[in-house]
């Protein structure tokens, strides 16, 4: 017996954008048809279509008003109709590839550790656990280049971010926010509480991905030792 497929919702976003929005509720992971649906409008290769922005539980279609469709609100529902009667219309998450990402959780790089470990009335050890034994879905990339907001954190580790950002937090640290976890993909002043870092690039601007990640994928963190850290370090930690 097939489950009922949700629906989408959809609205004109100013005059020159679409958007879906999926109406599963409450927010555990991206929705497999939601995937499925943003991978079917990419294999389109639509004219006059700039972008497409896969975020949490919406997929969002940028479009030059110059050569696109006269009525983007039909072609919204056309191309809809196409995919519901299209036989790839579901992703399997367990079907997605793991991006695992090496963290050193050394309390000289994650500067928030030790009041982290306060606030969740645990151990070091118990925290690096939750934070690295959980499976991260990618939601969506914002407020910088490549950075990546994960979830879900684990209930007993959740964060509040500070009060006030700090001005610099380095490239590749890593934060809770909540019951999101992100990458800093270069120095930038920031706010999230920082467990660990990362010594592997997550922006490249001269690659042509840019970033290691894009909404929808699945992240698992791999603790490592101070050493291993530096001896792969590809940041450029200048003041």
């Amino acid at each position: 017996m097939q489950s009922q497929r949700p629906t989408f919702q959809i609205q004109l976003l100013g005059d020159h954008a679409i958007v879906y929005k999926i109406n599963t509720g409450q927010l555990k992971d991206i929705d497999p048809t939601l995937l499925a649906f943003t991978q079917f409008v990419m294999n389109e290769k639509i004219n006059g279509l700039k972008d497409i922005i896969l975020a949490y539980d919406t997929l969002t279609l940028i479009y030059d008003i110059i050569y696109f469709d006269s009525n983007p609100y039909l072609f919204a529902h056309t191309i809809l109709e196409a995919f519901n009667a299209s036989k790839n219309n579901m992703v399997s998450i367990e079907e997605r590839s793991i991006i695992e990402i090496p963290v050193c959780y050394d309390m000289s790089l994650g500067i928030d550790l030790q009041n982290a470990v306060k606030a969740s009335n645990c151990s070091i050890a118990e925290l690096v656990k939750q934070h690295s034994e959980k499976i991260y879905t990618v939601y969506c990339l914002g407020f910088l280049p490549g950075f990546a907001y994960m979830g879900e954190v684990p209930n007993a580790i959740q964060l509040p971010r500070h009060p006030s950002p700090r001005s610099k937090v380095l490239a590749g640290s890593v934060g809770i926010a909540g019951k999101q976890t992100g990458i800093y993909p270069m120095n930038s002043p920031g706010g999230w509480q920082i467990i660990g870092r990362t010594p592997i690039k997550i922006f490249d601007p001269t690659s042509a991905s840019l970033t290691l990640f894009k909404a929808g994928d699945q992240v698992k963190f791999k603790p490592i030792d101070l050493e291993l850290f530096h001896t792969l370090n590809a940041h450029e930690d200048v003041d």
